[in-house]
């Protein structure tokens, strides 16, 4: 230990400042690799009841808080069934399962994954069938200089639609419109 010392001693300020922070990060990698070791051989984090491993699907945390144990994914579906151009306007049905609390669709401008559109009226609404769990949507086009925009007829169209469900879920699907919308006007 007197020679560690004696070696310490002789170094100029730079050298020891050097020499100190090697011994800390080489203690701090030593008791890094020393607890990883430990928990390794003691088999801390290697659970095999974890329901994964089990074949349970694993638990996912509600939109409104965190997973807990027995914590279930609701069986909340939404399905376009039906988007088409009916003359002047598109036509979108769907159904559901679950507790839904509502249905929103959007009309989009080059295909599924294109732009929504403004063309549409906004206060023509979502009509439900709250007993068969169905929906309709209609996209009317905004009457004249409310804002409207006209549509490319030669543009593909799709439609997106999600549902809010009550316990806090909520679920989307899309779909291509089928046909052609109207001519510009």
């Amino acid at each position: 230990m007197r020679r560690v010392l004696d070696w310490f001693s002789g170094l100029n300020l730079a050298q020891k400042v050097l020499a100190v922070l090697f011994a800390a990060l080489f203690l701090f990698s030593l008791s890094y690799l020393l607890t990883t070791v430990v928990f390794y051989l003691g088999g801390i984090g290697d659970r095999a009841d974890s329901p994964i491993e089990e074949g349970a699907a694993p638990e996912t945390a509600s939109p409104g808080g965190s997973a807990s144990a027995g914590t279930a994914v609701p069986n909340n579906e939404l399905s376009i069934s039906s988007a088409r151009w009916e003359g002047e306007k598109a036509v979108v049905e769907g159904t559901w399962k679950g507790d839904m609390s509502s249905v929103h669709c959007d009309l989009l401008e080059g295909g599924t994954s294109g732009k929504p559109t403004r063309w549409w009226d906004r206060s023509v609404g979502t009509k439900m069938n709250w007993s068969g769990q169905t929906f309709t949507q209609e996209f009317v086009a905004v009457k004249r200089g409310e804002g409207e925009e006209s549509l490319d007829p030669q543009s593909r169209h799709g439609v997106a639609c999600s549902a809010q469900f009550s316990d806090g879920w909520q679920v989307s699907d899309s779909a291509a419109v089928e046909g052609r919308p109207p001519l510009k006007r």
